[in-house]
């Protein structure tokens, strides 16, 4: 005899379910229908936007340990960008700092 729960709800996606293109069941993943060039931008404001992306994924952790487990050298995983295989809060432009910038840093530090 099969129970009413079995009938009525269907099976929870695994993590490669929901990272499965071909999964019936996978639901449409915002690296796969975005424009793929943010997650591996140079840009800070494109690659923050691949990590607002991310923090709506359903498959976000998955991701991002797998990102972990192959040492990702670079780009957005999981909502978290890699650099040189380390996880960074954000990333800086390219250049060096505007002189206002280096002047308000120096005086945080002096202030603490």
């Amino acid at each position: 005899m099969i129970s009413a729960a079995t009938e009525t709800h269907p099976p929870i996606p695994s993590g490669t379910d929901l990272l499965d293109p071909l999964s019936k069941q996978a639901p449409p993943l915002p690296c796969r229908t975005e424009n793929s060039d943010l997650w591996f931008a140079e840009k800070p404001a494109d690659l923050e936007m691949a990590k607002a992306f991310c923090h709506q994924c359903p498959a976000r952790l998955a991701c991002l340990s797998g990102a972990l487990e192959r040492r990702e050298l670079w780009g957005v995983w999981g909502g978290e960008i890699f650099d040189r295989g380390r996880i960074l809060p954000r990333k800086r432009p390219r250049g060096r700092p505007r002189k206002d910038e280096a002047a308000k840093a120096a005086a945080a530090v002096v202030a603490a």
